[in-house]
């Protein structure tokens, strides 16, 4: 199999533009880890779940570049792909993202304003009627565990006089 420089050339600058979108989905990886703040566990799935996309989109590249060869220059050109992202566009789209997140945020609060003021308001009347109603409540609720109580202590009585001596 005679492969030529240019195909060589080819690969290699596959595995950059690989490289590049490998640091891409790590950037994105990183806001969601910021935003999502997860627990112990779910970062064991989220870091399992970037390692899988990331190998996919790595074999992807090989694949569709060189058949899948693995040769030292693909490994190279993923890595300095990787780093001139990093170096270069990194801090562009974290900044950018971030500030659109920010204004998806903005335009949520502004949709949600009139059914948050709707909650509150039930919400007032709803405190307003527990406070009313409070003690009437209470007294519904101790007359509602009244039959369990009964049975309990006729349990409790029972067992005594079975087994007394």
């Amino acid at each position: 199999m005679k492969v030529s420089v240019l195909h060589e050339i080819y690969v290699f600058l596959s595995t950059l533009y690989g490289g590049l979108l490998i640091g891409f989905i790590y950037d994105l990886y990183r806001i969601f880890r910021c935003i999502f703040k997860p627990k112990k566990i779910a970062t064991i799935i989220e870091d399992l779940v970037f390692w899988i996309v990331i190998s996919a989109t790595a074999v992807a590249v090989l694949f569709y570049s060189n058949d899948g060869q693995l040769r030292f220059y693909p490994f190279l050109g993923f890595a300095l792909g990787a780093i001139l992202y990093n170096i270069l566009l990194s801090k562009a789209v974290i900044k950018n993202s971030i500030r659109f997140l920010r204004m998806v945020k903005r335009l949520l609060k502004r949709l949600c304003k009139p059914f948050t003021k709707i909650y509150r308001l039930l919400r007032w009347g709803w405190n307003c009627f527990k406070k009313r109603f409070s003690p009437l409540y209470y007294l519904l609720k101790r007359i509602g565990k009244l039959p369990g109580r009964y049975w309990l202590e006729l349990k409790k009585y029972g067992r005594f006089i079975l087994y007394k001596k």
